[in-house]
């Protein structure tokens, strides 16, 4: 970045999306710990997928955290550290730890149906696929289009086995509310240049109330 363009730097206004990216993981793995129980108890490899899902949505945000740190710094002390480098590689690592977790939400709901022994290797070089590709392009739209298609796949799945139980169950819920959620972070970390920052503060708050909603209907799932 030019010299010149540092005075329109306004360190406060990274303050907003550090909190915020920090709140978020500490919730992911409060999930991750809170469901350590049931999992030990019962060895549902149904609530194992469903935490390693919110373990690998945890790790995706402390790699976010990092990246705004590193960003918050670069600008804070004027360190030039091209952007054609940096967000690149953190588009790179956050598109496969997403997607290994929306991944892992859909093994939760289909383990039982899936006949393969190594369905999750294959998830894996599936999410590093998709990784790749998204790295090479530098198509966030892809990314976010991928990754609704994966979200939709998982709730019409659980719609599924729901029709067949005739109950709203718990999953199905939590996976409308996960759908929400994702989606406004989607948008958060798409370019967005032209979005104010009170908009930017709206869709946080939001996000923030739904997963904690996310959080407690956990809470409840587990008693």
């Amino acid at each position: 970045m030019p010299p010149q363009m540092y005075q329109f730097f306004n360190p406060l206004r990274f303050i907003p999306e550090i909190i915020y990216t920090l709140i978020i993981f500490i919730i992911c793995f409060l999930i991750y710990f809170k469901t350590k129980e049931a999992y030990n108890l019962t060895k549902h490899k149904g609530i194992g997928y469903f935490r390693d899902a919110f373990l690998l949505f945890g790790l995706a945000y402390v790699m976010r955290f990092i990246f705004e740190m590193i960003n918050f710094s670069t600008k804070l002390f004027h360190i030039f550290l091209p952007r054609y480098f940096l967000f690149p590689l953190s588009l790179l690592i956050l598109s496969y730890l997403s997607t290994m977790g929306i991944l892992y939400l859909v093994f939760s709901s289909v383990w039982k149906n899936i006949k393969r022994k190594n369905f999750v290797l294959y998830g894996h070089l599936t999410a590093m696929a998709i990784s790749i590709a998204i790295f090479i392009t530098r198509s966030h739209q892809t990314l976010i289009l991928l990754q609704i298609a994966l979200l939709i796949f998982a709730i019409v799945l659980n719609f599924i086995k729901t029709k067949k139980t005739k109950k709203v169950s718990q999953a199905i819920i939590l996976h409308l509310l996960i759908f929400i959620f994702w989606i406004l972070n989607l948008w958060m970390i798409s370019p967005r240049c032209f979005l104010p920052r009170e908009s930017m503060i709206l869709i946080q708050t939001i996000s923030l109330i739904v997963f904690g909603v996310i959080y407690f209907k956990v809470l409840k799932w587990l008693k």
